[in-house]
C-alpha cells in the first residue's frame, strides 16, 4: 500500500485535522490524522510572517498585506485587505494587524480604523497584543494590561502571556505560573503549553510539569487538533504531533520535516 493510500485510509477511519503553517515559502497545509503527520501542500506563495485562524478562514501577514484566505470551497480564496506590510495578526469580533512600525489597527466591512501605536508587536492573540514594553488590550484603543517583555500571548477565556522573567496568567491580576523566560504559549480549556528557557512544560490545569520534546531546535508554535492531540512546529521547519491515544498504542511525539525555512507559526481554522 503507498504512502497516499495509506493516508487516505487514516483520514476516513480517524478523521484528520488540517494545520496552516507560515513560513518563508507561504502557507503550508499540513494533514494530522492521530499519530499520523500526512501529507503537506503548498497553498498559496507568500512571504508569511504570522497566521491566525479566523472562522473558517485565515489571516495572514506578509510583507505586502493582510490576506484572508478562504477554506470553505474546493480550493482556497484569497484576498488582500489593503492594510499593508504587516508582522502579527489575530482578532476576534474583526480582524487585529500590526505593521512593522508598530501600528495596530481593526478592520472594518470598508477599511481598518488605528487603534494605536506600540514598540514592537511580537504577537496578536483575540484582543491582546504582545510587546516589549507589556500586553496591550485591543478595544476602542490600545489598552496597557500590565507585564514587561512579552514574547507571546493567548487571549480567550484564561489568558496567559510569555515573558522574559516568567509565564504568566490573568485573574484578577497577573499571575506568575513558570518562573522562566518565556517565548511560546498555547492554552485550550484547562490545559496549556510553555515553551521556555529551561524546556517544554505543560499542564492540565493540576499544576506544571516538565514534557520532553525530541529537538533542540527553537519551538515557534504549539497547538490543539480537534481529536485532543497537540501539535507544534520548529523555526526549521520540522512538524511534531503528540495524538491523545496513538493507533498503534505507543506513547510520546512524531515528527516529520516539512522542508521549509524561517517558520513563523500555524493556524488550525474551525471547518
Amino acid at each position: 500500500m503507498g504512502e497516499l493510500e495509506e493516508d487516505r485510509i487514516y483520514a476516513e477511519t480517524l478523521g484528520k485535522t488540517d494545520v496552516y503553517v507560515a513560513a518563508q515559502l507561504g502557507v503550508v497545509e499540513v494533514s494530522v490524522s492521530n499519530d499520523r503527520i500526512g501529507q503537506f501542500t503548498l497553498s498559496h506563495r507568500c512571504t508569511a510572517r504570522d497566521i491566525a485562524a479566523y472562522g473558517t478562514d485565515l489571516l495572514v501577514a506578509t510583507d505586502e498585506d493582510v490576506l484572508s484566505v478562504g477554506l470553505t470551497g474546493d480550493e482556497p480564496t484569497v484576498e488582500s485587505l489593503g492594510f499593508g506590510p504587516a508582522v502579527a495578526v489575530g482578532g476576534e469580533d474583526a480582524p487585529l494587524a500590526a505593521a512593522p512600525d508598530g501600528t495596530v489597527a481593526r478592520a472594518s466591512d470598508t477599511d481598518w480604523t488605528e487603534l494605536g501605536t506600540v514598540s514592537e508587536p511580537r504577537a496578536i492573540d483575540g484582543t491582546l497584543v504582545a510587546t516589549p514594553d507589556g500586553v496591550f488590550r485591543a478595544e476602542e484603543r490600545l489598552e496597557h494590561v500590565g507585564l514587561d517583555d512579552v514574547r507571546d500571548v493567548v487571549g480567550g477565556p484564561i489568558p496567559y502571556a510569555g515573558t522574559a522573567d516568567g509565564l504568566y496568567r490573568l485573574g484578577p491580576g497577573w499571575t506568575r505560573e513558570l518562573d522562566a523566560d518565556t517565548s511560546v504559549v498555547a492554552a485550550e480549556d484547562s490545559r496549556a503549553h510553555a515553551v521556555t528557557g529551561d524546556g517544554l512544560f505543560e499542564t492540565a490545569g493540576e499544576g506544571w510539569h516538565e514534557r520532553e520534546l525530541p529537538t533542540d531546535d527553537p519551538i515557534v508554535d504549539i497547538g490543539y487538533i480537534a481529536d485532543g492531540g497537540t501539535v507544534a512546529v520548529t523555526e526549521t521547519g520540522r512538524f511534531f504531533v503528540d495524538p491523545a491515544a496513538a493507533k498503534d498504542g505507543a506513547g510520546g511525539w512524531r515528527s516529520r520535516a516539512l522542508g521549509l525555512d524561517a517558520t513563523a507559526g500555524f493556524a488550525i481554522p474551525t471547518l
